[in-house]
């Protein structure tokens, strides 16, 4: 039976089980979150069962995935970078406004977010460049480095349109990549310098002339938050009250269902749900925090930061010739990991409203089967790691019996030869 286990559920164990409890925190919490949707439908459970399908295709996605080897499906994976390009260049044009911004198009009732899509493209594409020099042992030069960045500065700027804090993110987990790819420290310092300044140019233009057109609407809308969280800031340090109106009602709602975990409510039984726009997706973690209270709060942390400790293991364990495979599944854990603690930090006003859902808990669609594609890549490389230990200490064992059994032949001689010069001496 254990033996059975072990086939289907490959790679390791302990990033299983942490991935299994994402889920079954997801279900359990969708249960009562969810509810603020429940209006649009004649049965209060059609959301939650909706909700509980996505997560039954999610653990399958995980389950098929991961049973790939890496090398197998490598040149299948460059497809998805050049699928999100494309989906990029034509959201803005036929996708689908939500929220204010057109982030999904619409193919067959199924909305494909092209930003979901890219978080993954740009890990496979960089984790394949970097771990080309690495494999290879070659010093990247001036020339290949620009054109890297010009790569990233395409995609990023095409996320911008939809999502900024999406841009942010994937601009960020690069540059780590890059130093964990052994990049020239000069060369990142300075493609961080040119982002600075040249961000902060256009952004400083948009601002002060309110252009609302295109890009910098998104950009003016980030400012906004920024500026509305600054703010917010500066007058509870002033008055000392809490003053809940319509720019903050979010926020300070998640604020009180956070303190309501001082005295946990139990399942399905948190009262902020019915005043947070977004319990089921971006104000996920006050809901558990409401319902669970501290004890599910720092869970919930713990999971995602044992999500990446698991990742720095599988990624030492790769092979001399197997860079990409590590520095992919570190851009992966960093993607997730990142993402969820911007989430739960919004939620607890540690920062402004960015609009990024929590991985594998919050509801949704393509963001929850991307992220299960990238959980069972990672298990998938966690597995042929097992697999090629096993066989390297197996090749080893078989060249030490070998070369024992030689010693073991020449002692027997030397033996007998002692003995027969004894009796000729006798």
């Amino acid at each position: 039976m254990k033996e059975l286990i072990r086939k289907i559920f490959r790679g390791d164990a302990i990033l299983w089980i942490t991935v299994i409890g994402l889920l079954i925190i997801s279900g359990v919490i969708m249960f009562s979150a969810i509810s603020s949707s429940a209006h649009r439908y004649n049965d209060y459970l059609t959301p939650f069962w909706g909700h509980l399908k996505h997560l039954c295709l999610a653990f399958v996605i995980i389950l098929v995935a991961h049973q790939f080897s890496f090398r197998n499906i490598r040149l299948a994976l460059w497809l998805i970078p050049i699928l999100s390009l494309v989906l990029l260049v034509l959201t803005p044009i036929i996708g689908k406004s939500v929220n204010g911004a057109i982030r999904s198009i619409s193919i067959g009732g199924f909305e494909i977010q092209s930003i979901e899509v890219t978080k993954l493209a740009i890990v496979i594409l960089f984790s394949e460049i970097l771990g080309y020099f690495n494999t290879h042992k070659k010093q990247m030069s001036i020339k290949t480095f620009c054109i890297m960045s010009g790569i990233l500065g395409l995609f990023c700027f095409l996320v911008m349109i939809q999502n900024f804090s999406t841009a942010f993110i994937l601009f960020g987990v690069t540059m780590l990549m890059m130093f964990i790819g052994k990049v020239s420290i000069k060369y990142i310092a300075s493609l961080i310098g040119i982002v600075i300044v040249v961000g902060g140019l256009f952004i400083g233009l948009s601002y002060a002339f309110k252009i609302e057109n295109g890009i910098t609407k998104r950009v003016n809308t980030w400012i906004g938050r920024i500026d509305q969280y600054s703010n917010s800031q500066e007058e509870k340090e002033k008055t000392k009250t809490l003053v809940i109106d319509d720019k903050n009602r979010q926020i300070m709602n998640s604020k009180i269902a956070i303190a309501n975990g001082i005295s946990p409510c139990g399942p399905g039984n948190s009262i902020q749900r019915d005043y947070l726009a977004l319990a089921y997706s971006d104000f996920v973690y006050a809901v558990i925090v409401e319902e669970y209270g501290m004890l599910g709060g720092i869970l919930t942390i713990l999971l995602y930061v044992i999500i990446l400790a698991r990742a720095g293991k599988i990624a030492r364990r790769c092979g001399p010739d197997e860079a990409t495979e590590g520095l992919l599944v570190i851009g992966l854990a960093l993607i997730i990991v990142l993402q969820a603690f911007i989430n739960m930090a919004v939620a607890t006003e540690l920062g402004p409203v960015t609009g990024q859902t929590l991985p594998l808990i919050s509801r949704g669609g393509m963001s929850l089967f991307v992220t299960s594609f990238g959980f069972g890549l990672m298990l998938g490389i966690s597995a042929h790691n097992e697999e090629r230990i096993k066989k390297e200490q197996a090749a080893l064992v078989a060249n030490a019996e070998a070369n024992t059994e030689p010693t073991e032949t020449e002692n027997n001689t030397e033996e007998e030869t002692t003995t027969e010069t004894i009796n000729n001496q006798a």
